[in-house]
């Protein structure tokens, strides 16, 4: 049975914000941290408001495993974090420990992953290096669960709209924040770098 969450979303925050991540990120892989807030505000959207964490979460991507962290804290119960660098799922592995929660992590390419999942979860690639490989995880995403919740540049807005129509399937929630990037990469000016970003809830 998955347990009931009873944590806020300030308190997810936080908790959150105290993983690690990764100090010398790949560009070419688009390694950008989903930070705290954003990751608390997808989680308590899907766990909260619409209930959709209680079963199996897969988190596309997972990166450090900010979002497969945070859905175990919501009550998930079962979530697999699935990334194709085998640096930050050893990363992710240590914050799940940190966090005192269990996560089952998987070294793999998006489009090598199996199995059925109630819910995706996942800060995937923008595309920005990379075209469209932000759609080739919405897509993937689709063929693993009805429910999906997944962070894109604001930008792309229009353009993403179109895709998941194409696919039969509805945007159902989405809200707009900004995402705080601290310096990571050479091209990066200031401490922090500011992205408007939008979170979806996608149903089928």
């Amino acid at each position: 049975m998955a347990r009931e969450q009873t944590v806020s979303k300030r308190q997810l925050e936080i908790q959150l914000g105290k993983l690690k991540i990764l100090e010398t990120p790949k560009l070419g892989l688009e390694q950008y941290p989903v930070s705290s807030e954003v990751a608390a505000e997808l989680l308590y959207m899907a766990g909260f408001e619409h209930r959709d964490l209680h079963g199996e979460t897969i988190d596309l991507g997972t990166g450090t495993g900010r979002l497969a962290i945070g859905a175990v804290i919501m009550g998930s119960m079962k979530v697999v974090g699935v990334d194709i660098d085998e640096r930050s799922i050893a990363l992710a592995r240590e914050n799940a420990i940190a966090a005192g929660v269990q996560v089952e992590w998987v070294v793999s390419d998006v489009d090598e992953v199996v199995g059925k999942y109630d819910t995706v979860i996942m800060n995937p690639p923008y595309g920005t290096r990379s075209p469209h490989l932000d759609v080739r995880f919405l897509k993937r995403a689709f063929e693993l669960a009805p429910i999906s919740y997944s962070i894109h540049k604001s930008s792309t807005r229009d353009y993403l709209r179109g895709v998941i129509a194409k696919k039969n399937r509805k945007v159902d929630d989405v809200r707009t924040m900004s995402l705080n990037i601290p310096h990571l990469f050479p091209f990066h000016h200031k401490k922090w770098e500011n992205v408007k970003v939008d979170l979806y809830r996608i149903v089928s």
